[in-house]
């Protein structure tokens, strides 16, 4: 265990010593810092224990006043002198030793010292006076979580939960009433902790209930067992203490869990650990799956340190607990013996429950009132808790005790949450429940939840989660107004509901109607927060459907920053974004011909073009789009002056650079408009290169080459296609080269088509080394995230066998490359049936033929 040692002369003349023992343990915890005044018990063999506390602790400080350097100065020269024993043997072991100079004391001369300690002089200093003790103190605790990082660490802990004498926390993961059951991914991921070597980063996923959290305090044990630091991650971890966790120099394991929910933390954690590749700490990931969330990351834009870190993060799938056939009995047995309750009879006939937890309800039904049905154990559950919260709120003063009083609290509590005590404070305020009471009954209700609903922040939630959402979901379907607090909640408080109303609607898809009235209430301050919420629920469907309910009555006003929230690309939002575009496009003057509208219509087109659908109205909104931004260049031109400023970000020559690019993409859905789409893209390179170059976008303007190559290798417009996708090569190349992790997919594109077009122009040598090159990103790719990329690699491999077929010595070669495209196809087809038919017939047409032409 990390640890703290005090060293100083005499606790009587100075007031340090318990000062910083004071504020070293209120940061660190008290078991992490020793001063022998406090720390020493009665009967302890001081010699012993005071080498022992020197030989454990990660870090020595010796506090120095004025005597200590002045008239006590010829003590140190005694061979069994305290103070210089202990810094010896720190000195001697390797210790961090760090001295802290107390009201103008100034360091020895290392000649007035004895030699074993005499190194002590070349140590920096830190200084404390009384007139200047708070900033001093605030300085050496940095300092020291500096100098030990590992110590931060244990602060960052979720402590270990306090007994609860009844209630649903019993059967939270935290209190481990119940035998753990051994699982195989355990003894995997302790074989990954204590590895010497190998991946920083492990994720587990699984469905709730699965039991993550289990496991990951189990691990933590163990790993704790062994004589390292390891546990859960508190969910108020301040963040920048996370940016340390690279610094630990001794093995640790953090375990985060609901990653999904944490993108902050996850992602400085992250970035610690990519900054330090040989730190042998270890992060645990627990999520309920490996969603959009795992793909912000391996896409960070900001970081590519993030991101190729996310990148490597192999998941573990962790399948359901199910229930065994005694674990009723174990778990009527382990709540009896934790509440000190006789354990009542069992019944005959064990409840069937789809969950293991709901089984462990059931029994704690049983324990707690024998004569309950145990049918809907976590109804019963409920009900069992709600006539605690109303005796409990007696004892608290709360005026009206009543259950819809408690349940409003409670369902609100657990919905809305807070971070800081002025949040606990306003939703408190603007229940419903307190309106016209005095303002003691909101302190009373505060006391009151901290009692039943313990945890680290102002106002934590009814647990466990499934619990929670049968709760929530109860409440939703009373005419509650879950809008009436949105003036008492910030917008954090806010986009913790909506992921909590997300996640409820998995299990209860009924509360779709109350979800979609929550946000019709403001729906342009809710929507944009829904859209950030969206990857940390793992089946967000219901929510997007509660979106669009919405979006029909969110005011004209709010739809263009609707529009512009939405992300690029989502397969999720791919139609709720086209039917946001067109709600806002269609509040518009569509003769207008401002900016806005141009955009509005350029995104439109875009968007239907990525779904594939609708291609007359794809490429008519592009149309529009180019037409009203032409006129506003023209007007630009002739003004000399801008006149995007004022109806939208951007220039109006980027906008139209975009909308050409978009018309071009629009048209290529139909053949019969090959030749204006090469018009369209031809126009779209024009304008990109004539953007100043503060404008100039290399990645789009790379795009648009490429894509342009692509038509006009369509046409057979060899010597162009062959121009264009070698300008797009010489632009992404150096884009990949310092952001890797950002632009592969965009210079594999870019290879894969300069490929064919150099194997069609008369060089197949070149061909291939660029074909070999493109394969093997896709692989990367593919490995990295095989749902968006499997389909991108099964093409590069038909493509790499195409080039290949002229030559006769790889002939098995192709063979392999084309089965190897084919059975990546039939995987894909059967989870999308029909998307892939075509290239998956052309593939299997190609192979059929050349084994009737190649096999003997």
């Amino acid at each position: 265990m990390p640890g703290i040692f005090l060293s100083y002369r005499s606790i009587e003349r100075s007031y340090a010593p318990m000062l910083v023992d004071r504020e070293l343990s209120r940061r660190f915890g008290p078991e992490n810092v020793f001063q022998a005044g406090r720390s020493n018990l009665p009967a302890v063999h001081f010699p012993t224990e005071i080498d022992r506390r020197v030989d454990e602790c990660d870090l020595l400080i010796a506090l120095i006043d004025q005597p200590w350097v002045g008239e006590d100065l010829h003590l140190l020269r005694e061979p069994g002198d305290w103070v210089r024993r202990e810094i010896a043997r720190a000195l001697g072991k390797g210790k961090r030793v760090l001295p802290v100079l107390l009201d103008g004391a100034e360091m020895p001369r290392s000649a007035e010292l004895p030699a074993d300690i005499a190194s002590l002089t070349r140590k920096i200093a830190l200084r404390m006076r009384p007139r200047t003790v708070d900033t001093d103190l605030v300085r050496l605790i940095g300092e020291v979580e500096r100098l030990v990082p590992q110590l931060v660490l244990v602060t960052l802990m979720d402590p270990v939960p306090p007994k609860i004498a009844n209630g649903p926390a019993l059967l939270r993961a935290e209190h481990q009433v119940l035998p753990f059951r051994h699982r195989g991914e355990l003894d995997l991921l302790a074989e990954w902790c204590s590895a010497p070597a190998g991946p920083q980063v492990k994720l587990v996923v699984g469905a709730l209930g699965a039991g993550k959290t289990r496991l990951g305090l189990r691990l933590a044990a163990e790993v704790r067992g062994a004589g390292r630091p390891g546990g859960l991650l508190s969910v108020t971890a301040p963040v920048e203490c996370l940016d340390r966790l690279g610094e630990i120099g001794s093995p640790c394991l953090v375990a985060l869990d609901d990653a999904e929910a944490r993108p902050a933390q996850v992602r400085a954690a992250l970035r610690s650990l990519a900054a330090a590749p040989e730190a042998p700490a270890r992060l645990l990931l627990l999520a309920r799956s490996e969603g959009d969330w795992l793909d912000n990351l391996r896409d960070d834009a900001d970081d590519d340190a993030v991101a190729d870190l996310a990148v490597s993060i192999e998941p573990l799938s962790l399948p359901p607990l199910r229930p065994a056939e005694e674990d009723f009995a174990m778990a009527c047995g382990a709540f009896a013996r934790h509440l000190g309750l006789p354990l009542p009879a069992l019944p005959s006939h064990p409840p069937e429950t789809p969950t293991l937890l709901e089984l462990q309800a059931a029994a704690l039904t049983h324990v707690l009132s024998p004569d309950t049905l145990l049918d809907r154990p976590l109804r019963r559950i409920l009900g069992l808790e709600r006539a605690y919260w109303r005796k409990a709120g007696a004892a608290f003063g709360l005026p009206v005790p009543s259950d819809r009083v408690l349940t409003e609290v409670m369902a609100t509590v657990t919905l809305f949450g807070a971070d800081s005590e002025p949040e606990a404070d306003g939703l408190l305020a603007s229940l419903r429940a307190f309106r016209g009471c005095p303002v003691h009954a909101v302190d009373s209700c505060r006391d009151l939840l901290r009692s039943v609903l313990p945890g680290p922040a102002p106002l934590n939630p009814l647990q466990p989660e499934q619990l929670a959402q049968e709760f929530v979901a109860e409440f939703l379907a009373s005419d509650y107004r879950l809008a009436d607090l949105l003036d008492g909640v910030s917008d954090e408080q806010a986009r913790r509901a909506l992921r909590n109303l997300g996640r409820c609607l998995e299990r209860h898809p009924r509360i779709g109607g109350p979800v979609e009235d929550f946000l019709a209430a403001a729906p342009g301050r809710l929507l944009p927060l829904a859209l950030t919420v969206l990857p940390s629920i793992p089946q967000p469907q219901f929510m997007i459907s509660a979106m669009s309910g919405a979006l029909g009555r969110t005011p004209r006003s709010e739809l263009p920053a609707l529009v512009d929230a939405l992300p690029q690309r989502s397969d999720a939002l791919a139609r709720f974004a086209v039917d946001a575009t067109e709600h806002a496009l269609g509040a518009r003057d569509a003769g207008a011909g401002d900016f806005t509208t141009a955009r509005l219509a350029r995104r439109l087109s875009v968007r239907l073009t990525y779904l594939g659908e609708r291609s007359s109205d794809a490429v008519e909104a592009a149309r529009s789009a180019v037409r009203a931004l032409t006129a506003l260049a023209v007007r630009e031109s002739a003004h000399a002056e801008p006149v995007a400023a004022a109806s939208g970000p951007g220039s109006v020559g980027a906008e139209l650079a975009e909308a050409h690019a978009a018309l071009a993409l629009a048209l290529d859905l139909d053949p019969s408009f090959r030749d204006e789409a090469v018009a369209a893209g031809e126009t779209a390179v024009t304008q990109y290169h004539a953007l100043p170059g503060g404008d100039r976008h290399g990645a789009a303007l790379a795009t648009a080459l490429h894509n342009q190559s692509i038509r006009l290798r369509r046409v057979r417009t060899m010597p162009a296609a062959l121009a264009a996708a070698t300008e797009a090569r010489r632009l992404v190349e150096p884009l990949h080269a310092e952001r890797p992790t950002r632009f592969r997919s965009l210079y594999a594109d870019v290879l894969d088509n300069l490929s064919i077009v150099t194997h069609l122009t008369g060089r197949p040598d070149e061909a291939e080394i660029l074909g070999r090159r493109t394969l093997a990103l896709r692989h990367a790719l593919a490995a990295a995230r095989p749902d968006a990329y499997r389909s991108q690699l099964a093409a590069t491999l038909f493509n790499l066998g195409l080039l290949l077929t002229e030559n006769e010595r790889k002939v098995a070669e192709v063979r392999q490359l084309w089965g190897e495209s084919l059975s990546i196809y039939d995987a894909l087809s059967v989870r999308r049936p029909g998307h892939y038919d075509e290239p998956r017939d052309r593939v299997r047409a190609h192979l059929d033929r050349w084994k009737a032409d190649h096999d003997d």
